[in-house]
């Protein structure tokens, strides 16, 4: 899979050669929700929000779109044809042992993950994250999030992101301060990105009622998260 993502990652205008048809493919993962859940929060943003990044990556890159957004679950053999899955709202996320074993062995196939929207709450710190943490630590059991620095590469491997300005910008109502976490294999390698106080998706589905900058810092996350994904 790895060999086949850096083909897909600069097309020439001329198109791609005779035979081949590269292609990236926005996939969304359905979950089980946790029983108090208030909703089917796997869902929140769809599909505009994927539709809009489609239209964000069709004109700001050269990257090759193969057919319309997906949505899979975790426990889908089909995951292991794309290279990167969209979690949403991880706070209400409950997996299972197949869906566990499965998202471990894409993983471990070189897939990568983009985690988002989940945050504090008033009264309730790290609520949504403890939830979180107990369903990626049986995918991980050795391996913690670690904290994503301002410099580190994925910031500036398309557009140039500073992630703390961006804070200022942020969509949605979220009142507290970004984090961005990742968690490596052991040879160093980047397999998810968890965005914390964070809605990158919302400011996809909703460019035109955020703060002046919002909806194109998130499209920018997202598309320096793909093209980290497809090149490391």
């Amino acid at each position: 899979m790895r060999s086949l993502l850096l083909l897909l990652l600069f097309v020439p205008a001329a198109g791609p050669p005779p035979g081949f048809e590269p292609g990236f493919r926005f996939v969304r993962i359905r979950y089980q929700t946790v029983p108090y859940a208030r909703a089917a929060t796997w869902a929140y943003d769809y599909p505009t929000a994927e539709l809009n990044l489609y239209e964000a990556i069709r004109r700001t890159t050269r990257i090759t779109l193969e057919g319309p957004p997906l949505v899979l679950t975790l426990d889908d053999p089909r995951i292991f044809d794309y290279p990167v899955l969209y979690l949403c709202e991880p706070g209400y996320w409950q997996t299972n042992d197949a869906e566990v074993e499965n998202l471990r062995k894409y993983f471990a196939r070189g897939g990568f993950m983009i985690i988002d929207d989940f945050h504090d709450w008033p009264g309730r710190p790290r609520h949504e994250w403890n939830n979180f943490y107990r369903n990626i630590k049986q995918v991980f059991p050795d391996h913690e999030p670690v904290e994503l620095a301002p410099d580190h590469p994925i910031w500036r491997i398309y557009f140039d992101i500073d992630p703390v300005e961006a804070a200022s910008t942020k969509p949605g109502f979220h009142r507290y301060q970004d984090r961005y976490y990742a968690i490596f294999d052991d040879d160093g390698r980047m397999l998810c990105v968890i965005c914390y106080n964070q809605d990158i998706g919302d400011g996809w589905e909703w460019p035109d009622r955020n703060q002046e900058d919002a909806s194109t810092v998130s499209f920018q996350m997202a598309i320096n998260f793909i093209m980290y994904a497809l090149t490391h």
